[in-house]
């Protein structure tokens, strides 16, 4: 399997999500991490082994010493050098042209609604959604000269105000050229904690997912994943097909990601994700304990239960997605469950 890192080079950020940790972290915390403390991590990745690497914050594209942390990643060795954006910058054609020579091979961009006035509302900024939807198109135009070797991928919340429009949403996009997608269930962090508008409830958001699988099977034909989403709310008939599973259940197919971020811009923090998420993230109720599912599912956000309570989830049977998962992943090399962005501020609190 290949081995994944994620390095967050500080808080800097040009958006104001509402349901971002980022959005919670003080003046004092908004920094960037310099660049010796960036190489020192690159050069200790390399030195153990890891052939993929993603960059994280904050918002990796504003980071004044982005091109050449890049560019040594490349130097080192490292074959598939990934960053989590907002896209914003993208916008501008000469910035994704120095991070393309430097030695990006794919982009993950967050965006959570196909609708101007919900994702300005979420970013926390007007003209957002202008700015990246030029900077996907410049991104499109970008893979399709073979400028990007692993991709370009959208990554989206399910929330409160896109649940009910994700095959919408992923029409609108599969027209500009976007054929890989993921939907991970919001975690409720920073205004989206304790907030049922933001926050929609599991079952109505697996529903519509099962809408947007049926719409990609017979017209879209997309890569679509799905995270954060506890394996119990899929229906026994989806689970019962293992293509199916694997396919869609972006757990069984996540590279296993470590992450290292920086305390106050100058402590190294290290911790495996999915390990962080099972442990203090996520829930593990007592029907957990006798559930098949159990080894490949994580269970709901806490903050989840919190606002809408563990009626909802039960034990399932077995699982035919679950077996030889490890290797789809491998197979696949999909990045850790979770948004990138989100893997990259877990130290703050229980982590966002």
């Amino acid at each position: 399997m290949m081995r994944n890192i994620e390095i967050n080079i500080g808080m800097v950020c040009n958006n104001r999500c509402v349901f971002c940790v980022n959005s919670q972290v003080n003046a004092a915390g908004r920094r960037w991490v310099s660049k010796e403390r960036v190489v020192a991590e690159i050069d200790r990745a390399a030195a153990r082994g890891y052939h993929a690497l993603g960059f994280l914050g904050g918002e990796i594209t504003y980071y004044p010493r982005a091109v050449e942390v890049i560019r040594l990643a490349r130097e080192k060795g490292f074959t598939r050098i990934s960053l989590c954006t907002n896209g914003r910058r993208l916008a501008r054609q000469e910035v994704l042209d120095k991070l393309l020579e430097a030695g990006v091979t794919r982009f993950a961009v967050s965006i959570h609604s196909h609708e101007a006035a919900v994702e300005d509302r979420i970013n926390g900024r007007k003209g957002a959604f202008a700015e990246k939807l030029a900077g996907i198109d410049n991104l499109v135009r970008a893979a399709a000269a073979g400028h990007l070797r692993d991709g370009v991928s959208l990554n989206s919340c399910i929330h409160g105000l896109n649940w009910n429009r994700l095959t919408e949403m992923a029409r609108f996009f599969r027209a500009r050229g976007i054929s890989d997608m993921r939907f991970n269930f919001l975690r409720p962090e920073h205004q989206a904690a304790g907030n049922r508008e933001l926050v929609p409830r599991l079952p109505d958001a697996v529903r519509e997912a099962l809408r947007l699988i049926v719409e990609n099977h017979r017209h879209l034909r997309m890569t679509i994943t799905f995270g954060d989403i506890p394996v119990c709310l899929w229906p026994p008939s989806f689970l019962a097909n293992a293509a199916f599973a694997r396919r869609y259940i972006g757990e069984f197919r996540d590279l296993d990601t470590d992450v290292s971020e920086f305390r106050d811009a100058v402590v190294p923090h290290r911790f495996n994700w999915r390990r962080t998420r099972s442990t203090t993230l996520k829930a593990r109720l007592p029907v957990c304990e006798a559930c098949a599912a159990a080894r490949i599912c994580e269970g709901p956000w806490t903050k989840y239960v919190a606002i809408w309570g563990a009626d909802e989830f039960r034990a399932v049977g077995g699982v035919k997605g679950a077996e030889g998962a490890k290797g789809a992943k491998d197979r696949k090399g999909r990045k850790g469950g979770g948004t990138a962005r989100e893997r990259g501020k877990v130290a703050r609190g229980t982590r966002a």
